[in-house]
């Protein structure tokens, strides 16, 4: 049974994704306060699971929401950064995202990291290029930079006990979420 105090790192995510994602939608950056809604709610399951003491009735359902939509975030924020260059309908962009996330999720679970990654990689060169060539907040490839190090170093670091693993992977993706944000809403009011 996982101790109480886990909710704690999950709710700095869920209290970091409702500002990030209230503040990107009423600057009309859905995609992006999609992104932020998607990392959100699994966290919000966390914080209900670890913090209610619900650890087994909760358990799977906050493993898929984090697996499910941490992908859908991933994709989304990837999205998000591409169509800055490029104007889709952000309808349909998220439509095609959410299935090709729920067929991952549903038919190949062991493509979800790699997925993820890829997104990440694709988010990130896309918000590089945009810092480099046209000087761009570097706060964004920052964030996405600290997203893919967390995944890929601190999730399951060996160096770690269980608690400070679990909570330096949920606070550096609090913290990863509030400068990608803070980057995009200070490119919107450039």
């Amino acid at each position: 049974m996982m101790p109480a105090h886990f909710a704690l790192s999950d709710a700095a995510i869920v209290l970091v994704s409702i500002w990030a994602g209230m503040a990107l939608w009423r600057g009309g950056q859905w995609l992006p306060a999609i992104a932020m809604a998607s990392f959100g709610f699994p966290a919000a399951v966390g914080v209900v699971r670890l913090g209610g003491g619900l650890q087994s009735e909760l358990g799977v359902f906050h493993a898929g929401t984090s697996q499910l939509l941490g992908l859908v975030g991933a994709i989304t924020l990837a999205a998000a950064c591409i169509s800055r260059k490029i104007r889709w309908d952000h309808k349909w962009v998220t439509g095609a995202i959410v299935m090709i996330a729920c067929a991952v999720f549903f038919l190949a679970k062991w493509l979800l990291a790699p997925f993820f990654i890829f997104a990440l990689l694709i988010a990130f060169g896309a918000t590089l290029r945009d810092a480099v060539q046209i000087r761009s907040s570097a706060l964004v490839p920052s964030g996405i930079l600290v997203l893919m190090v967390n995944v890929l170093l601190i999730r399951r670091a060996p160096w770690l006990s269980a608690a400070a693993a679990w909570h330096a992977y949920h606070v550096l993706i609090a913290l990863a979420l509030a400068v990608v944000a803070k980057g995009l809403l200070a490119e919107q009011r450039r």
